[in-house]
């Protein structure tokens, strides 16, 4: 009995250690990572809670924080100092142009009148050179990674194979939101040129010429919405609108209709413009209110800035075309109202596009750069199962990436009688399933002739057999 116990004691069997619960470390995790892989994980009843530490590791997986593996994480934020410091575009151009809108509207006003050009430019022209200083730094962060991911793929141990999966699609996004934020300020720049030689020296350019970095622009737009079909109607016709107006104002001033094109139609084209962009924010602010659209918060308090901004473009459009009048009890100047709300339009709306980018920007840490597959829902027709389009995520103008939920029946119903229906109708509504009447033959033999034992099934309209 000794012996026995002496030799449970010693070095007989030892009592095995609890294995630890969770996801497994990220040595462990990063050698064979996927995301499969870690999804399974989750499925399994493993939680992460956060617990201290850095909460940009962690990602929200069906209500639970879930922890990104150290290895994705650090090739993530690596490819993203490419996208970094582009996405501090917005502030730099909001600061700048909020600065000489503000000093345009105060010369425009007669406030500050013997205010010189170059000064009013000064500001708007110091932001372009913050956007060429944020474009060197992202290339020289995009060279450097390149550089050390060459260097990875020689090794013998290299986890390029997998590092790629993370890297590329960012890399992606990275080259072309820097593309278009270049091209962008590139255009608007020689458009500043221009304008400013037009002022100083009316006579040396006409108004049409100083509008062709414009007509540019605008056509491109206005012919990818229409041949292309990659845009919404709306937003060609928006587009349509800015040509409008433009066109409008160059037949009035270069070619003297005066008398047949007046201040009032080119302000009446600008308000229909903006009222088209405020009824658009309405549309999308209010679905994310009713449950269609899922706007992270930096997306709704972007949409809430651009909102503000519209309506107040509205009215300083409204009071800079003459067409607001005030009774004479109220003594108001209109001309410093018009210095104080130019440069708060500016600054509203190009803040909120800056809180988009570094939302998406987070948002790419944490969850990578993959296209997300959206599930389609199977609804059984006469002619077969059809699939229906449910969840999924739209490209917004100014918003990015936004994820949208057709409305259940029973609140889409609700809502068609509090808002009185034409508002609700606006939103998609998931529909009933109803199962299809299958007429009988005629000729319905039963049972089954010997030479059609073979059952068959419908998808989609077409006959395959069951074995």
């Amino acid at each position: 009995g000794m012996n026995m116990g002496g030799g449970l004691g010693g070095g007989g069997l030892q009592p095995q250690p609890p294995r630890p619960q969770g996801l497994p470390s990220p040595k462990q995790l990063h050698a064979d990572y996927s995301n499969r892989l870690h999804k399974n994980q989750v499925a399994q009843g493993h939680h992460n809670f956060v617990v201290g530490g850095a909460h940009g590791r962690y990602r929200d997986y069906g209500g639970t924080l879930i922890e990104v593996p150290e290895e994705v994480y650090a090739v993530r934020k690596a490819a993203l100092t490419v996208l970094d410091p582009i996405t501090f575009c917005w502030l730099i151009l909001t600061i700048g142009f909020s600065t000489s809108v503000a000093l345009g509207a105060a010369k425009w006003t007669s406030k500050l009148g013997t205010l010189p050009y170059w000064l009013i430019f000064l500001p708007a022209w110091a932001s372009h050179g913050g956007i060429v200083i944020m474009h060197v730094l992202s290339a020289r962060a995009l060279s450097k990674f390149i550089s050390e991911a060459n260097e990875n793929r020689q090794r013998q141990d290299s986890t390029d194979h997998l590092d790629r999966v993370e890297y590329l699609p960012l890399l992606q996004r990275s080259l072309k939101f820097g593309l278009k934020t270049g091209v962008l300020c590139f255009v608007i720049f020689i458009f500043e040129v221009l304008l400013f030689i037009r002022l100083c020296r009316p006579n040396s350019i006409s108004l049409a010429e100083t509008y062709i970095p414009l007509w540019i622009l605008t056509l491109v737009f206005i012919g990818n919405g229409l041949v292309c079909k990659s845009q919404h109607f709306l937003h060609s016709l928006i587009w349509v609108l800015v040509f409008t107006a433009m066109l409008l104002s160059v037949l009035r001033i270069d070619y003297g209709m005066v008398d047949v094109i007046l201040t009032s139609h080119i302000v009446m084209v600008l308000i229909a413009l903006l009222a088209i962009i405020s009824a658009i924010l309405i549309y999308i602010v209010h679905g994310h209110q009713i449950g269609y659209y899922k706007l992270t918060e930096s997306q709704l308090t972007a949409g809430v800035f651009y909102s503000t901004a519209s309506f107040l473009s509205i009215l300083l459009v409204a009071i800079m075309g003459d067409a607001v009048t005030l009774p004479e009890l109220i003594q108001l100047d209109l001309l410093l109202i018009i210095v104080i709300l130019a440069p708060i339009v500016v600054a509203l709306a190009g803040f909120g596009a800056y809180l988009v980018t570094r939302d998406e920007f987070d948002r790419l840490l944490k969850y990578g750069g993959q296209s997300a597959v959206m599930p389609m829902r199977l609804r059984l027709e006469t002619h077969g199962w059809t699939s229906v389009a449910t969840r999924g995520a739209i490209t917004i103008p100014m918003f990015g990436d936004v994820k949208y939920e057709p409305l259940d029946m029973e609140t889409s119903e609700r809502l068609s009688i509090e808002l009185c229906g034409p508002c609700c109708c606006l939103y998609p509504a998931e529909e009933e399933d109803e199962l299809p009447y299958f007429q009988r033959p005629d000729n319905y033999l039963s049972p089954t002739a010997p030479n059609a034992m073979a059952a068959t099934a419908q998808w989609g309209g077409s006959e395959a057999p069951i074995v």
